[in-house]
Protein backbone atom coordinates (compact mmCIF):
# COMPACT_ATOMS: atom_id res chain seq x y z
CA UNK A 1 0.00 0.00 0.00
CA UNK A 2 1.61 3.46 -1.26
CA UNK A 3 2.27 5.40 2.13
CA UNK A 4 0.23 8.56 2.64
CA UNK A 5 2.32 11.95 2.16
CA UNK A 6 1.47 15.35 3.79
CA UNK A 7 2.57 18.74 2.24
CA UNK A 8 4.50 20.93 4.39
CA UNK A 9 4.98 24.58 4.04
CA UNK A 10 8.53 25.38 5.35
CA UNK A 11 9.86 29.39 5.01
CA UNK A 12 7.88 29.75 1.64
CA UNK A 13 8.78 26.20 0.00
CA UNK A 14 6.16 23.42 0.07
CA UNK A 15 7.46 19.76 0.93
CA UNK A 16 6.12 16.37 1.16
CA UNK A 17 6.92 14.32 4.07
CA UNK A 18 5.20 10.87 5.07
CA UNK A 19 2.18 11.13 7.23
CA UNK A 20 3.42 10.38 11.66
CA UNK A 21 7.12 12.13 10.79
CA UNK A 22 8.03 13.69 13.47
CA UNK A 23 8.31 17.78 13.69
CA UNK A 24 11.94 16.85 15.63
CA UNK A 25 12.84 15.07 12.22
CA UNK A 26 11.65 18.19 10.31
CA UNK A 27 13.44 20.23 12.80
CA UNK A 28 16.97 18.76 12.65
CA UNK A 29 16.94 19.09 8.59
CA UNK A 30 16.50 22.76 9.27
CA UNK A 31 18.48 23.26 12.68
CA UNK A 32 21.69 24.21 10.86
CA UNK A 33 20.18 27.14 9.13
CA UNK A 34 18.74 28.53 12.52
CA UNK A 35 20.83 30.70 14.59
CA UNK A 36 19.75 28.92 17.77
CA UNK A 37 17.71 25.57 18.96
CA UNK A 38 14.51 25.07 17.80
CA UNK A 39 12.77 23.41 20.67
CA UNK A 40 9.06 24.37 19.55
CA UNK A 41 7.03 24.13 16.21
CA UNK A 42 4.16 26.24 15.01
CA UNK A 43 2.07 23.79 12.55
CA UNK A 44 -0.95 26.40 11.48
CA UNK A 45 -0.77 28.98 14.16
CA UNK A 46 -0.68 26.32 17.24
CA UNK A 47 2.17 25.31 19.03
CA UNK A 48 3.12 22.17 18.80
CA UNK A 49 6.14 19.86 20.50
CA UNK A 50 8.89 18.18 18.79
CA UNK A 51 7.91 14.64 19.68
CA UNK A 52 4.25 15.57 17.91
CA UNK A 53 3.68 14.08 14.20
CA UNK A 54 2.24 15.76 10.92
CA UNK A 55 -1.10 14.21 10.46
CA UNK A 56 -2.35 16.47 7.79
CA UNK A 57 -1.20 19.15 5.02
CA UNK A 58 -0.37 22.38 6.53
CA UNK A 59 2.09 25.39 7.29
CA UNK A 60 5.38 24.91 9.58
CA UNK A 61 7.32 27.63 11.36
CA UNK A 62 10.05 26.56 14.23
CA UNK A 63 10.41 28.24 16.90
CA UNK A 64 13.53 28.86 18.93
CA UNK A 65 14.98 29.82 22.24
CA UNK A 66 15.05 33.33 20.76
CA UNK A 67 11.53 33.71 21.10
CA UNK A 68 9.44 33.60 23.92
CA UNK A 69 7.59 30.54 23.74
CA UNK A 70 11.13 28.68 23.29
CA UNK A 71 12.30 30.58 25.92
CA UNK A 72 9.50 29.18 28.50
CA UNK A 73 9.89 25.76 27.01
CA UNK A 74 13.55 25.70 27.91
CA UNK A 75 13.32 27.23 31.28
CA UNK A 76 10.54 24.66 32.58
CA UNK A 77 12.63 21.74 30.72
CA UNK A 78 15.86 22.67 32.73
CA UNK A 79 13.70 22.86 35.84
CA UNK A 80 12.95 19.18 35.41
CA UNK A 81 15.90 18.17 34.16
CA UNK A 82 17.01 19.64 37.92
CA UNK A 83 14.39 17.94 39.83
CA UNK A 84 15.34 14.59 38.27
CA UNK A 85 18.92 14.49 39.27
CA UNK A 86 18.23 16.15 42.50
CA UNK A 87 15.62 12.85 42.93
CA UNK A 88 18.10 10.81 41.74
CA UNK A 89 21.17 12.26 44.09
CA UNK A 90 18.75 12.95 47.39
CA UNK A 91 15.45 11.24 47.22
CA UNK A 92 14.94 12.23 50.96
CA UNK A 93 15.11 16.29 50.54
CA UNK A 94 12.25 17.95 48.74
CA UNK A 95 13.63 20.66 46.38
CA UNK A 96 11.31 23.69 46.14
CA UNK A 97 12.02 25.90 43.34
CA UNK A 98 10.61 29.31 45.69
CA UNK A 99 10.98 32.07 43.05
CA UNK A 100 12.46 33.59 40.14
CA UNK A 101 15.44 36.27 40.02
CA UNK A 102 16.95 38.02 37.45
CA UNK A 103 17.30 35.23 34.83
CA UNK A 104 17.26 32.27 37.14
CA UNK A 105 15.42 30.85 39.99
CA UNK A 106 16.00 30.44 43.50
CA UNK A 107 15.40 26.81 44.86
CA UNK A 108 16.03 25.78 48.63
CA UNK A 109 16.10 22.03 50.11
CA UNK A 110 13.50 21.18 52.64
CA UNK A 111 13.58 17.88 54.72
CA UNK A 112 10.14 17.49 57.34
CA UNK A 113 9.44 21.35 56.36
CA UNK A 114 13.09 22.56 57.12
CA UNK A 115 15.61 24.09 55.15
CA UNK A 116 18.68 21.92 54.19
CA UNK A 117 21.22 24.22 53.15
CA UNK A 118 23.40 22.68 50.44
CA UNK A 119 27.16 23.02 50.14
CA UNK A 120 29.55 23.28 47.44
CA UNK A 121 30.05 19.88 47.01
CA UNK A 122 26.75 19.07 47.34
CA UNK A 123 25.70 21.46 44.54
CA UNK A 124 28.75 20.20 42.26
CA UNK A 125 27.49 16.76 42.69
CA UNK A 126 23.92 18.07 41.41
CA UNK A 127 25.30 19.99 38.39
CA UNK A 128 27.58 16.86 37.87
CA UNK A 129 24.32 14.87 37.37
CA UNK A 130 22.32 17.19 35.33
CA UNK A 131 25.04 17.54 32.64
CA UNK A 132 25.62 13.56 32.72
CA UNK A 133 21.77 13.71 32.08
CA UNK A 134 21.84 16.27 29.14
CA UNK A 135 24.89 14.14 27.62
CA UNK A 136 22.73 10.88 27.71
CA UNK A 137 20.34 13.00 25.58
CA UNK A 138 17.81 10.77 28.08
CA UNK A 139 13.87 11.53 26.39
CA UNK A 140 11.36 13.67 28.25
CA UNK A 141 8.46 11.46 28.17
CA UNK A 142 4.66 12.81 27.84
CA UNK A 143 1.72 10.92 29.60
CA UNK A 144 -2.06 11.83 29.47
CA UNK A 145 -3.33 10.42 32.35
CA UNK A 146 -6.74 10.85 34.60
CA UNK A 147 -6.00 13.01 36.60
CA UNK A 148 -6.97 9.99 39.62
CA UNK A 149 -3.66 7.96 38.29
CA UNK A 150 -1.88 11.10 38.14
CA UNK A 151 -2.80 11.75 42.01
CA UNK A 152 -2.19 8.34 43.20
CA UNK A 153 1.39 8.76 41.15
CA UNK A 154 2.25 12.04 42.91
CA UNK A 155 0.49 10.48 46.50
CA UNK A 156 3.07 7.68 46.11
CA UNK A 157 6.25 9.49 45.47
CA UNK A 158 5.06 11.94 48.62
CA UNK A 159 4.10 14.73 47.14
CA UNK A 160 1.25 16.31 48.23
CA UNK A 161 1.32 19.67 47.01
CA UNK A 162 1.05 18.22 43.60
CA UNK A 163 -2.22 15.81 45.04
CA UNK A 164 -3.67 18.95 46.18
CA UNK A 165 -3.56 20.27 42.57
CA UNK A 166 -5.13 17.60 40.97
CA UNK A 167 -7.90 17.83 43.69
CA UNK A 168 -8.99 20.80 42.58
CA UNK A 169 -8.35 20.25 38.46
CA UNK A 170 -11.83 20.45 36.94
CA UNK A 171 -10.25 17.99 33.70
CA UNK A 172 -10.99 14.41 34.25
CA UNK A 173 -7.03 14.13 32.14
CA UNK A 174 -3.95 15.86 32.84
CA UNK A 175 -0.31 15.81 31.20
CA UNK A 176 2.35 14.66 33.06
CA UNK A 177 5.93 14.88 32.10
CA UNK A 178 8.34 12.02 33.20
CA UNK A 179 12.19 11.96 33.28
CA UNK A 180 14.32 8.93 34.68
CA UNK A 181 11.40 7.71 36.32
CA UNK A 182 10.56 11.02 37.96
CA UNK A 183 7.40 12.57 36.87
CA UNK A 184 6.17 15.88 36.94
CA UNK A 185 3.22 18.00 35.95
CA UNK A 186 4.05 21.56 33.87
CA UNK A 187 1.19 23.79 33.15
CA UNK A 188 3.40 24.38 29.67
CA UNK A 189 5.72 22.74 26.68
CA UNK A 190 8.47 20.63 27.73
CA UNK A 191 11.75 19.76 24.41
CA UNK A 192 11.49 15.87 24.04
CA UNK A 193 14.64 15.00 25.49
CA UNK A 194 17.97 16.33 27.68
CA UNK A 195 20.23 16.66 24.80
CA UNK A 196 18.28 20.06 23.92
CA UNK A 197 19.48 21.75 27.46
CA UNK A 198 23.15 22.47 27.24
CA UNK A 199 23.01 26.10 29.11
CA UNK A 200 22.25 26.28 32.86
CA UNK A 201 24.61 26.61 35.89
CA UNK A 202 24.15 26.16 39.79
CA UNK A 203 25.16 28.44 42.53
CA UNK A 204 25.21 28.91 46.49
CA UNK A 205 22.58 31.57 47.10
CA UNK A 206 21.37 32.81 50.55
CA UNK A 207 20.10 29.60 52.34
CA UNK A 208 19.84 27.63 48.72
CA UNK A 209 20.82 28.09 44.99
CA UNK A 210 19.87 29.49 42.09
CA UNK A 211 19.70 27.84 39.16
CA UNK A 212 21.23 30.13 36.13
CA UNK A 213 18.96 30.06 32.57
CA UNK A 214 20.18 31.76 29.57
CA UNK A 215 20.06 35.62 28.70
CA UNK A 216 17.45 36.53 26.42
CA UNK A 217 19.45 38.30 24.00
CA UNK A 218 21.78 35.83 23.88
CA UNK A 219 20.09 31.88 24.54
CA UNK A 220 23.44 29.84 24.26
CA UNK A 221 25.17 31.87 27.19
CA UNK A 222 24.12 31.32 31.00
CA UNK A 223 23.21 35.35 31.98
CA UNK A 224 25.87 36.38 34.57
CA UNK A 225 23.88 36.77 38.21
CA UNK A 226 23.14 39.88 39.26
CA UNK A 227 21.69 39.82 43.36
CA UNK A 228 18.88 41.82 44.00
CA UNK A 229 19.32 41.70 47.69
CA UNK A 230 15.90 43.88 48.36
CA UNK A 231 14.13 41.93 45.89
CA UNK A 232 14.84 38.69 47.59
CA UNK A 233 14.26 39.70 50.91
CA UNK A 234 10.60 40.96 50.05
CA UNK A 235 10.22 36.99 48.25
CA UNK A 236 11.79 35.65 51.06
CA UNK A 237 9.07 37.62 53.38
CA UNK A 238 6.24 36.47 51.24
CA UNK A 239 7.44 32.33 51.43
CA UNK A 240 7.54 33.09 54.97
CA UNK A 241 4.23 34.78 55.23
CA UNK A 242 2.69 31.66 53.10
CA UNK A 243 4.17 29.35 55.94
CA UNK A 244 2.77 31.20 58.56
CA UNK A 245 -0.75 31.52 57.27
CA UNK A 246 -0.69 27.57 55.82
CA UNK A 247 -1.02 28.22 52.61
CA UNK A 248 2.31 28.15 50.96
CA UNK A 249 0.80 26.41 47.74
CA UNK A 250 -1.85 27.07 45.12
CA UNK A 251 -3.13 23.13 46.82
CA UNK A 252 -3.32 24.91 49.93
CA UNK A 253 -5.12 27.97 49.13
CA UNK A 254 -7.82 25.75 47.53
CA UNK A 255 -8.31 24.01 50.59
CA UNK A 256 -8.71 27.16 52.40
CA UNK A 257 -11.43 28.32 49.83
CA UNK A 258 -13.27 25.15 49.72
CA UNK A 259 -13.39 25.37 53.91
CA UNK A 260 -15.09 28.68 53.77
CA UNK A 261 -11.91 30.35 55.35
CA UNK A 262 -11.00 32.69 52.27
CA UNK A 263 -12.56 36.04 54.56
CA UNK A 264 -10.12 35.12 57.81
CA UNK A 265 -7.07 34.50 56.00
CA UNK A 266 -7.61 37.86 53.88
CA UNK A 267 -8.32 39.13 57.26
CA UNK A 268 -4.66 37.64 58.58
CA UNK A 269 -3.06 38.54 55.65
CA UNK A 270 -4.32 42.30 55.80
CA UNK A 271 -2.98 42.33 59.45
CA UNK A 272 -0.03 41.76 58.53
CA UNK A 273 0.75 43.85 55.68
CA UNK A 274 -0.64 46.91 57.96
CA UNK A 275 1.91 45.78 60.55
CA UNK A 276 4.94 45.92 57.80
CA UNK A 277 3.32 49.36 56.82
CA UNK A 278 3.59 50.69 60.25
CA UNK A 279 7.44 48.93 60.55
CA UNK A 280 7.90 51.34 57.21
CA UNK A 281 6.51 54.03 59.26
CA UNK A 282 8.46 53.98 61.76
CA UNK A 283 11.72 54.13 60.03
CA UNK A 284 10.44 56.88 58.10
CA UNK A 285 9.56 59.16 61.38
CA UNK A 286 13.07 57.84 63.04
CA UNK A 287 14.72 59.81 60.63
CA UNK A 288 13.29 63.49 60.64
CA UNK A 289 15.78 64.89 58.64
CA UNK A 290 14.25 63.07 55.19
CA UNK A 291 11.75 65.15 53.95
CA UNK A 292 10.54 63.06 50.43
CA UNK A 293 9.38 59.41 50.35
CA UNK A 294 9.65 57.92 47.53
CA UNK A 295 7.42 54.78 45.96
CA UNK A 296 8.53 52.92 42.82
CA UNK A 297 6.11 50.21 41.23
CA UNK A 298 4.73 49.11 37.83
CA UNK A 299 1.10 50.72 36.44
CA UNK A 300 -1.65 48.66 38.81
CA UNK A 301 0.64 47.99 41.58
CA UNK A 302 -1.06 49.32 44.23
CA UNK A 303 1.45 52.35 44.81
CA UNK A 304 -1.69 55.06 45.09
CA UNK A 305 -3.31 52.77 48.37
CA UNK A 306 0.22 51.82 49.81
CA UNK A 307 0.97 55.49 49.70
CA UNK A 308 -2.51 56.63 51.60
CA UNK A 309 -2.29 54.10 54.24
CA UNK A 310 1.46 54.70 54.81
CA UNK A 311 0.32 58.12 55.29
CA UNK A 312 -2.26 57.13 57.79
CA UNK A 313 0.53 55.71 59.71
CA UNK A 314 2.89 58.64 60.08
CA UNK A 315 -0.49 60.78 60.72
CA UNK A 316 -0.42 58.43 64.04
CA UNK A 317 3.30 59.28 64.91
CA UNK A 318 2.39 62.59 64.85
Amino acid sequence: MKQQMCKITIQGTEREYPRETTFQQIADEYQSQMENDIVLVKFQQDLRELHQSVLRDGELEFITTAEKPGRDTYRRSVTLLMEAAAWKLYPNLELLVQHSIGQGYYCEFRHADAICVPDQKMLQALKEKMQAFVEADLPIVKYNMSTQDASARFRQMGRMDKVRLMRYRRSSRVNVYELQEFPDYYYGYMVPGTGYLKYFDLILYRDGMMLLLPDQKDPEHVAEFRDREKLAVVLDETECWGRQLEVPTVGALDDVICHGKISELILMQEALMEKKIGDIAEQIASRPDKKIVMIAGPSSSGKTTFSHRLSIQLKAKG
